[in-house]
This record gives C-alpha cells, structure tokens and sequence, in this order.
C-alpha cells in the first residue's frame, strides 16, 4: 500500500509526519509518502496523517482516507491430472473422467474434447459415452490457460455376442 500527500506549511518548520491507520499510529515519515506491506487481502483500511512540527508540537489529523487491498491473486494452473489415463470401453458403456487442476488455489475449471466423437463422446463434465469400436483421445484443458492439458486414451470395443448358436 502506497500513500503521498501534499507538504504542510508550519511555523519553524516539519520535523515528520505521523501516519495513522484505523486510528492507530504506524509510523512516522521525513518525507510526504509512506509504504506498507503485509496487509489482508480484501480489507478496508483508514488512514490519516499529522505533521509533527520541529518543536514537536502536532498538527490535527488529515480526513480519513478508506483504501482497500487488492484480493489474493489466484495462481496460473501449471497441470492438470486426470483419472482414468486410460480405460477400454464396451460400445454403450460410460466413464466418468476426474480432472485435478494444480496447484490448488488455481481455477479449476477444464473443457473436454474428444478425438474422435464418432468413437467417444465426452460431456463438459466429463462423461465419456462409448459409441463405436475404436480408438479416441479425451483432452483435457485448463479454462484459464488453454496450454495447461492431458489426455485419456479411450479404447471403445464391440463386446463377442454371448450364447451359443
């Protein structure tokens, strides 16, 4: 949190500036700027200021002035991983694919597409219906960073008829 304010004219002169924050003095400055770190995110703070004269003597308390801290920015996905990497399929059969998004705080948002949808259909939520005998490949991509994606290999088979003759 940065903060500056105009110069004060006072008799004899400034020896500093006492800075106060929710009514509560955090320090004190030579110059007209004061920088500070380590506040919660998404928090309304109140600042006010004071000259301090070279006789020590200081002035009355600035108007309050309300900022409030940017939120926690939340981290770029770096990789997704998904469960099943792969699975064979009987032609009707479904499975339900479960994508991870690392690290934790990132958005966990995915689209799924499929090779090949005449083989495997996948849903937006993951669920892969197997259609014909084949082969396809599921991908999986973050929402928020398209390069950040993995794969699960569908293998789709025509089960042997049971009974006999």
């Amino acid at each position: 949190m940065s903060l500056s304010w105009d110069a004060v004219a006072f008799v004899g002169g400034i020896k500093e500036y006492e800075i106060f924050r929710d009514g509560v003095s955090v320090g004190t400055r030579v110059g007209t700027s004061f920088n500070e770190s380590g506040l919660k995110p998404e928090t309304t703070y109140k600042y006010q200021v004071r000259a301090i004269s070279m006789a020590g003597n200081p002035s009355e308390l600035s108007d309050e002035l309300s900022v409030t801290t940017e939120p926690t920015p939340v981290p770029d996905p770096e990789s997704i991983s998904v469960s099943p990497s792969s699975k064979t399929l009987n032609v009707g059969e479904t499975q339900q694919i479960t994508a991870t998004v690392s690290p934790s705080g990132a958005d966990q948002g995915v689209t799924y597409t499929s090779s090949n949808t005449s083989i495997a259909t996948v849903t937006s939520s993951g669920k892969v219906t197997a259609v014909a005998a084949g082969s396809a490949t599921i991908t999986v991509k973050s929402k928020v960073k398209t390069t950040v994606k993995n794969t699960v290999s569908i293998t789709v088979v025509d089960p042997a008829p049971s009974g006999g003759e």
